[in-house]
């Protein structure tokens, strides 16, 4: 589906090159309609509620000079995201069977580890702009119990996910 993503996070400088940093993200992703087997003839969907979560991800990055307005940095990062309960609706329309099943994914409290490569251009001494490349990994959905016997047991039961963000970005010293 599609989403909407608002991050935000301020750093504080431990010396020129070394800076600890907090970032507060959230998300909201819709959901597209989802094949997920058979239904005796039918062909079975799913379509889930949307995901939604806030997270706070904190960490350390690493500034080297290149030139005087052009630092390349290393970022390390680790963090907690607080994710949503996830219902789906249940549909096999040849067999005429339309169910909600509640609590699919329970709400959750995922960890989550990243690291990101890249490069600040200083506009002024307060102001620069900044590009990144980085790896993130967040652990899976905390999944229901009351799913053992209906065959749909292995459908839920790998959410843990790697993604690689590309992040533009202003930087703003006080």
């Amino acid at each position: 589906g599609t989403g909407f993503h608002l991050r935000f996070g301020g750093g504080f400088m431990i010396d020129e090159v070394t800076e600890a940093r907090a970032v507060f993200t959230y998300q909201s992703l819709s959901a597209d309609l989802t094949p997920m087997g058979d239904f005796g003839v039918s062909k079975l969907y799913g379509q889930y509620d949307p995901y939604r979560s806030f997270g706070l991800d904190v960490g350390f990055r690493r500034y080297f000079d290149a030139t005087p307005t052009v630092r390349p940095y290393l970022e390390g990062t680790f963090g907690l995201g607080f994710i949503t309960e996830i219902d789906v609706v249940l549909s096999a329309p040849a067999a005429n069977l339309t169910a909600r099943a509640t609590d699919f994914y329970d709400r959750t409290a995922a960890f989550a580890l990243g690291g990101n490569a890249g490069v600040l251009w200083q506009l002024s001494n307060r102001v620069g702009v900044y590009g990144q490349f980085g790896l993130r990994w967040m652990s899976g959905l905390s999944e229901i119990d009351d799913l053992a016997g209906t065959g749909l047991e292995v459908i839920n039961d790998d959410s843990a996910r790697w993604t690689m963000p590309v992040v533009v970005g202003m930087r703003v010293r006080f």
